[in-house]
């Protein structure tokens, strides 16, 4: 399966604006709730530890493996010390949320 930043980029078409402020959005959201601000609550949904049933099919698309994919992290532990820094969450969001500048010429 290609992902649609596969098709754009063999398209050679850059990144949407609205996929940007889309990312920027979420980068933002998760670093105010991981660095514990907005209590316990959000933490565990922003997580996926919620109790209940087991959904049946593909499993749901879970918000820490677009965190993780956009920094450049590679675990968990790794993005709840950068969201707990205050200034190398906002450096992580910056490089994640600038325009590449990678031409592949293939």
């Amino acid at each position: 399966m290609i992902s649609n930043e596969e098709v754009l980029r063999r398209m050679k078409i850059k990144e949407s604006v609205l996929y940007s402020s889309i990312v920027k959005q979420k980068l933002a959201f998760a670093g105010h709730v991981l660095c514990g601000s907005s209590g316990d609550n959000a933490v565990q949904i922003l997580e996926g530890k919620l109790d209940g049933k087991i959904a049946q099919g593909r499993p749901r698309r879970m918000w820490i493996n677009d965190i993780k994919d956009w920094t450049n992290l590679d675990s968990y532990a790794s993005i709840k010390r950068a969201a707990e820094d205050r200034f190398n969450w906002r450096t992580c969001t910056r490089m994640a949320c600038r325009p590449s500048t990678t031409e592949d010429d293939s």
